[in-house]
C-alpha cells in the first residue's frame, strides 16, 4: 500500500512537472498612450527562463476585429523588418540577449489606435505572447454653427451648436457674459466608432432683435491640449424689416438723391417706392430715388422695403415753396447791385473826365477881374462852396 502510494506522488510530479516550469514564463508589457503626430514606445519583455530565442513578432487588430495581422518581425541576431507596409515609422529599440522585443512606432496616427500583440518564439517551450494598447489621443475638431438660422419668435429654439469630436470625450462650456440668464445649455455625448466621442453643446433661448449679432464663446478643454480652444460666435437672427427711413445723400443741385434704408436681417431685397396720390416722377435705382427740386415734386414719397420674413414702410413729405432758378437769379442781382454800386460811384469822381467837368464849372462861376459880381456876395459863396464839396467828394 505505501510503496503504491508513493509511485502515484511520483507519477504526478513527474507529469506536473513540465507544467510548472512553462507557467514560470510569462511575457511582461505595459500599453502606451501618446497624442497624434508623437512617438509610441510599446515595451514587451520575456521573463522566467534561458531557452533559445527562434523570432520576435509583434502583431495588430482593431477593437472590432478578432483577426491580428504581422506588422513587424525581428530574429535573433537583431535584425527586424517591417511588413504589411508599415515600412520605417517601426524600429526595434529592444535587446534579444535579454529577450527585450519592445519597439518604437514613429509619428502616430489616429488610426494606430488598435491592440497590438508581441509574441515570443523559444525551443523548446514554444510560443509566449502579450497583449499591448496603444491609446492614442485625437485633439477635437471644434465648429460652431447654428443648425438652422433663428428667426424672431416666441418660442425657444436653439441658437448655435458647439460640436466637439476627439478621442476621448472634451469638456464644452460656453461663456456667455450677460446672456448668462436668458440663456439655456444643453450638453449630449455619443461615442462613434474606433472610440470616438462626439460633444454636442447646444444655447436654447428666445430669438429676439437685441440677440442679434450679441458675441459668445464655445470654451473647450481636452487632456490631449496644453491650452484651451476658445471659439467666438456672434449669434445671428433673423427677423423681418422693423424701422425704416428716408434720408438724403449727396449734395442738392436741381435734384436730390434720397436713400431708403431698413433696419432687417438679413437686409431687404426687394424696394418699392412710390407717391401718394400722384405718379412718382424721379428716377428709381434700388433702394435710391432722385426728385428733381421744383414745385411738381411736392408730396408724400413712400418706401417699400422687404426681406423674406416681411416688410416695412417709412416716408417722406417734399414741401418746395418756389422755383429755384428764380431764386438764384434774384440773389445773383441783388448780390451784383449791393457789390458794383460803390464802386461805379468811386470809380466816376476818380476820372480825368469827372475833374475836367468840375474844373469848367468852376470858372463859369468864377468871376473874372472886370466881374461886377463882388467875392464877398452870398451867390459867390454857395457856388465855392457847392463846388469844394464835389471836389472834396471827388477826392
Amino acid at each position: 500500500m505505501y510503496f503504491s502510494q508513493r509511485f502515484f506522488l511520483q507519477a504526478v510530479f513527474f507529469f506536473t512537472l513540465p507544467f510548472l516550469s512553462v507557467t514560470a514564463i510569462y511575457v511582461a508589457g505595459r500599453s502606451s498612450t501618446v497624442t497624434v503626430g508623437e512617438d509610441a514606445i510599446l515595451f514587451c519583455q520575456l521573463i522566467g527562463t534561458t531557452e533559445r530565442l527562434t523570432r520576435i513578432t509583434w502583431q495588430r487588430r482593431t477593437h472590432t476585429s478578432s483577426t491580428n495581422e504581422n506588422i513587424f518581425v525581428i530574429i535573433p541576431d537583431g535584425k527586424a523588418e517591417s511588413v504589411n507596409g508599415f515600412g520605417d515609422r517601426i524600429e526595434f529599440v529592444g535587446n534579444t540577449k535579454e529577450y527585450n522585443g519592445t519597439v518604437r512606432m514613429k509619428n502616430v496616427t489616429s488610426l494606430d489606435h488598435q491592440i497590438y500583440t508581441c509574441i515570443f518564439n523559444i525551443f523548446p517551450s514554444g510560443p509566449f505572447e502579450k497583449e499591448i494598447n496603444l491609446n492614442v489621443y485625437v485633439p477635437p475638431d471644434v465648429s460652431v454653427f447654428p443648425d438652422v438660422t433663428p428667426v424672431v419668435g416666441d418660442s425657444e429654439v436653439i441658437l448655435v451648436s458647439c460640436i466637439a469630436r476627439s478621442r476621448p470625450a472634451s469638456e464644452v462650456t460656453w461663456n456667455l457674459g450677460d446672456l448668462n440668464s436668458s440663456l439655456k445649455i444643453k450638453t449630449d455625448v455619443s461615442a462613434g466608432p474606433n472610440d470616438y466621442y462626439t460633444v454636442s453643446s447646444r444655447l436654447i433661448g428666445v430669438p429676439s432683435k437685441e440677440l442679434n449679432e450679441q458675441n459668445v464663446q464655445c470654451v473647450v478643454n481636452h487632456t490631449s491640449l496644453k491650452k484651451e480652444i476658445v471659439q467666438n460666435y456672434a449669434l445671428v437672427i433673423h427677423y423681418p424689416p422693423q424701422i425704416v427711413y428716408i434720408t438724403s445723400v449727396n449734395p442738392p443741385t436741381s435734384h436730390q438723391e434720397f436713400l431708403c434704408i431698413a433696419d432687417a436681417n438679413p437686409k431687404p431685397t426687394l424696394y418699392i417706392w412710390s407717391r401718394v396720390n400722384k405718379t412718382l416722377t424721379g428716377r428709381v435705382d434700388v433702394d435710391r430715388l432722385e426728385i428733381p427740386l421744383n414745385s411738381d415734386s411736392n408730396g408724400l414719397y413712400k418706401c417699400n422695403a422687404s426681406n423674406q420674413y416681411g416688410n416695412g414702410v417709412g416716408t417722406l413729405r417734399m414741401q418746395i415753396s418756389t422755383d429755384c432758378t428764380t431764386c438764384w437769379t434774384s440773389c445773383i442781382i441783388c448780390i451784383f447791385v449791393n457789390v458794383t454800386a460803390p464802386f461805379l460811384i468811386w470809380k466816376c469822381f476818380s476820372s480825368e473826365t469827372c475833374t475836367k467837368r468840375i474844373s469848367d464849372l468852376r470858372k463859369r462861376i468864377l468871376p473874372t477881374s472886370h466881374d461886377p459880381v463882388s467875392t464877398d456876395s452870398p451867390t459867390h459863396n454857395r457856388e465855392l462852396n457847392r463846388i469844394d464839396s464835389g471836389e472834396r467828394g471827388a477826392e
